[in-house]
């Protein structure tokens, strides 16, 4: 049975809809945001990047409506391709595996490992949560470990040093976060994986563009997650996920990943595996393949603007015992975020400052994961001491940063921040 609108009710609510929805909008352009004079639009990276590229997001929703095509169609497949062309020889389409988003990258790249409830996986508890939260779904132990003392990446220190402990449950993998886009030691971190026969994780949510030894971050690992959330070096417009699986898999390790995706269906439709339904997005795949074609001029004017905060900061950081990221021998930063350590005691006059003055620093992150309450409830951590990770969580403050920010935005920040250490 359905229910008949009232006439004159309908009558009535028509105009004003159509008065609503045809009211003219002042709209602001690219350029608009690039000329004014307001740090703080232009550190909105999630509406620039929209607006830099909106031919191809406009582009990829025409062609989706167009083509009925609209879950694992073309682009999928376009966009997979796309990405093993990124993470170079040796990887293949049947490698990269879109899907709903990074930690759903994350967790399955658990799975395919073979991590089961019970399994413990080595983690640094400096990380987004995100990365223990994937942990988590699986039924799996988090085992934290320490960062290094003067980088936020995991210490293979400290991973070779819970790989040896003797356990009734077993340690079955180990993630390596690059977080902010600073590398782990991948060589070490894949001799001490191989050694002990666990599987070596890359969780490269904050790492697209990162490079270590000359290669990307991801194409290390035995598996590797990316997230293309809007804030990400490579933005989707929503989520959207890669799981990578490493060059040297076996066929039945490939065919397994991407069932994993879409229910642990064949090619028949018949449930053979465990599966979920994650699956990215047709049209963010169409936004995503145009966007990594300028990929590498993001990242370039990414580390432009780092490297003018480290010239201007580098003589006041030096003094003041304040460290800046930098790049390593063997590897390169991509700047997802630039992140600083400054005085704990201090930092949160410098992010009220920055409220009052349109600056918008961040904290990345406040806690480790290893002081969540949620960790306390479930988890024996009250004994657990990480001296490096408490210490970053207590002082990291990450500088606005983004290819659209201008030179003269970078000098304003510099010279903030140094302003907020004057007595």
């Amino acid at each position: 049975m359905y229910m008949q609108l009232n006439t004159s009710t309908s009558r009535s609510i028509r105009p004003k809809l159509g008065r609503k929805l045809l009211k003219p909008r002042l709209r602001r352009s690219l350029a608009d945001y690039l000329h004014n004079d307001q740090l703080l639009d232009r550190a909105n990276f999630p509406l620039l990047d929209c607006l830099n590229y909106k031919p191809i997001i406009e582009a990829a929703v025409e062609r989706v409506a167009q083509s009925g095509q609209t879950i694992l169609g073309e682009g999928v497949r376009g966009f997979e391709e796309d990405f093993a062309n990124w993470l170079g020889k040796g990887f293949t389409q049947s490698h990269c595996i879109g899907v709903g988003n990074g930690t759903d990258a994350l967790e399955l790249a658990l799975r395919c490992a073979g991590i089961q409830a019970g399994d413990r996986v080595i983690v640094p508890s400096l990380t987004a949560y995100a990365t223990v939260a994937a942990i988590l779904r699986t039924g799996a132990e988090p085992l934290f470990a320490d960062n290094e003392a003067e980088k936020p990446v995991i210490s293979p220190a400290e991973v070779e040093r819970l790989l040896s402990k003797k356990s009734v449950h077993p340690v079955r993998a180990v993630i390596a976060v690059h977080l902010y886009g600073e590398a782990c030691d991948l060589e070490v971190l894949k001799k001490l994986c191989t050694h002990h026969g666990v599987a070596l994780i890359e969780d490269c949510a904050q790492a697209m563009g990162t490079t270590y030894q000359g290669s990307p971050a991801g194409a290390w690992g035995d598996f590797a997650a990316f997230s293309f959330y809007p804030t990400k070096n490579l933005a989707a417009l929503g989520d959207g996920g890669m799981l990578v699986v490493g060059k040297d898999a076996e066929h039945k390790t490939l065919e397994h990943a991407r069932r994993l995706r879409f229910y642990g269906w064949n090619e028949r439709r018949e449930a053979v595996d465990f599966g979920v339904n994650s699956r990215l997005d047709e049209i963010q795949a169409w936004i995503l393949r145009g966007k990594i074609q300028d990929l590498n001029n993001q990242i370039k004017e990414r580390r432009n603007r780092a490297e003018q905060y480290t010239r201007l900061l580098d003589d006041w950081a030096s003094r003041l015992h304040v460290a800046l990221p930098e790049d390593g021998d063997d590897w390169a930063h991509s700047y997802h975020l630039y992140v600083i350590r400054v005085n704990p005691d201090l930092r949160d006059k410098i992010l009220a400052s920055g409220r009052m003055d349109g600056i918008p620093y961040g904290v990345h992150y406040s806690l480790a994961c290893h002081q969540h309450p949620y960790m306390a409830k479930n988890l024996d951590v009250a004994d657990l001491k990480l001296p490096n990770s408490e210490r970053f969580a207590a002082s990291v403050l990450s500088l606005p940063l983004n290819p659209y920010l201008t030179p003269n935005d970078v000098d304003i920040v510099s010279a903030h921040i140094q302003h907020c250490y004057r007595p």
